[in-house]
């Protein structure tokens, strides 16, 4: 795999890490997407309720010290709120990728 874009400028090796492991990640999350829907589709009650649980579980987790424990209080409550507002979404995503398709 070359660190050329098509007939484009070179590209860094320390970004062309960086956009590999991007790379990594976006195919990881289409996988995991694929997978939260079917089970959206299958078995949406107990869906939704393991979504519930995981964001209770992540709000006790990430208020007190055990977890991620290289951050500060403040940087934990802000992680905690990201992931808190990313389940969140990601259940609206489904619900809405569901009813798009018909």
């Amino acid at each position: 795999m070359s660190d050329r874009d098509e007939g484009g400028p070179e590209v860094s090796p320390d970004r062309a890490v960086m956009i590999r492991l991007r790379a990594r990640l976006a195919v990881v999350e289409r996988a995991a997407w694929f997978g939260f829907v079917q089970a959206l589709r299958t078995q949406p009650a107990e869906t939704e309720a393991y979504i519930a649980a995981e964001r209770a579980r992540c709000a006790d987790g990430f208020a007190g010290p055990r977890w991620a424990r290289d951050l500060t209080e403040a940087e934990r409550a802000m992680l905690g709120a990201e992931v808190d507002a990313g389940l969140a979404q990601l259940l609206q995503d489904g619900r809405e990728a569901i009813d798009g398709a018909g």
